[in-house]
């Protein structure tokens, strides 16, 4: 016996004197959530034994109104077409897709599964998980899976599936080895029916590129930057602003960075504005060298490190110019000794790639004429007022010392 149809009801706009207690009847469905993109829900999966429990249904929807009787015999005249055709087997094609990742309402109340693993080092496994599933009623014979990187040019691996039953699913599992995979970004895609076996009721959806990309990372250092601007002063930026620089370092290889003989990080400043002695990280050591900002020292396979250095906005600086510039990272990418790699910073409040960190030198503030009959009164320091109020304690205990001697 087939599966029973069922009422799916959620909306309110269908509600009335016919169907005083059902909000709506958005679809007949074959048991689970409809996962039919532009059809009607569940039309290509009926079961035969569906006819009794639509007119048992019709039966429960009754109602004692005149009027509501003749629109339940609508109602059954209009679904019997729907019933006659389930009843006969079917004849449709079937069709083979990949529900995206999360894409509920699959048989038995499956969900759909496509992803990896995760990020990689080069050399080591990705587990990659995907979902077909059949639309149809009618089954599918004997097709391929394949599974490629790279946008379908270089392939991860084949499997064969022996065939597939009218609205069944099956989830398959590959293990890809990047030992001889160069190091990058790739999205993966997977593809049913590579081999063209089955015939479809759709052959655009054979296909699903798996919503993350996949790092595959290098054995070796590799040294994301990213550098910001930001005037301590608040505002725009103006003639004798302080701004801070903020530059991070991110090791995104699986190699430790190490502090070599060269400078690991230098960043020399644009024209328009002077280094102050501020200058820290978060590790290794961090200095002016006259213009330049430069850094030394190591970080660990997934490991940062930030630097921080202001500098003030020269006076003379005319208005409108723009300070641009970039840091620069430097390291041995081979572990021959020499610095062969480097990387420019990246201003990652801008849409582009590798761009430079950028401010531009605003007029500064019309300040309000000091108010006329009034004067700057001197103020004493700190030590001052300390040394004030010794000098009345000292004139307190003399007086009282007199007094006592008087009355003596």
């Amino acid at each position: 016996m087939g599966t029973p149809f069922v009422m799916n009801n959620t909306r309110a706009d269908t509600a009335g004197p016919l169907f005083p207690n059902v909000t709506n009847i958005t679809s007949i469905r074959n048991g689970s959530e409809s996962h039919l993109p532009g059809r009607w829900p569940g039309a290509s999966c009926l079961r035969p034994s569906g006819r009794k429990e639509v007119v048992r249904l019709i039966d429960r929807l009754r109602v004692v109104k005149r009027w509501g009787a003749v629109l339940s015999i609508v109602a059954a005249v209009a679904l019997l077409p729907v019933v006659g055709f389930a009843e006969e087997p079917c004849e449709k094609d079937p069709d083979l897709w990949l529900p995206p990742d999360g894409t509920v309402g699959l048989a038995d109340g499956g969900v759909s599964v496509q992803e990896t693993s995760g990020d990689v080092c080069q050399g080591d496994e990705v587990t990659i998980t995907v979902t077909i599933d059949n639309l149809s009623c009618g089954p599918a014979g004997p097709f391929d899976v394949t599974v490629y990187y790279d946008w379908s040019t270089k392939l991860v691996g084949t499997q064969h599936v022996d065939g597939l039953d009218a609205c069944a699913y099956t989830v398959l599992t590959f293990v890809w080895d990047t030992d001889d995979v160069p190091a990058g970004e790739y999205e993966i895609v997977a593809c049913a029916d590579t081999g063209d076996d089955v015939r479809e009721l759709n052959e655009n959806n054979n296909c699903l590129t798996i919503e993350t990309d996949l790092w595959i990372r290098p054995n070796e250092p590799l040294i994301e930057v990213e550098k910001t601007a930001i005037d301590t002063d608040g505002g725009t930026v103006q003639p004798g602003d302080a701004i801070r620089y903020e530059a991070v370092l991110r090791n995104e290889g699986c190699a430790d960075l190490e502090d070599g003989p060269e400078h690991e990080f230098t960043d020399l400043l644009p024209d328009g504005v002077t280094p102050t002695t501020f200058v820290t990280a978060t590790s290794g050591t961090a200095a002016f060298e006259g213009n330049e900002v430069v850094w030394d020292g190591n970080i660990p396979a997934g490991g940062e490190v930030t630097i921080k250095y202001k500098v003030t906005i020269d006076e003379e600086t005319e208005v409108g110019t723009e300070l641009c510039n970039q840091g620069y990272a430097h390291w041995d990418s081979d572990g021959d000794g020499t610095y062969d790699a480097i990387e420019a910073s990246d201003d990652p409040n801008t849409p582009g790639e590798d761009d430079p960190t950028c401010i531009t030198v605003d007029e500064k503030d019309d300040l309000p004429a000091p108010m006329s009959g009034t004067i700057d009164a001197p103020t004493l320091s700190e030590w001052g007022m300390i040394a004030l109020a010794c000098l009345f304690a000292l004139a307190f205990a003399w007086r009282l010392i007199r007094r006592r001697a008087v009355t003596a």
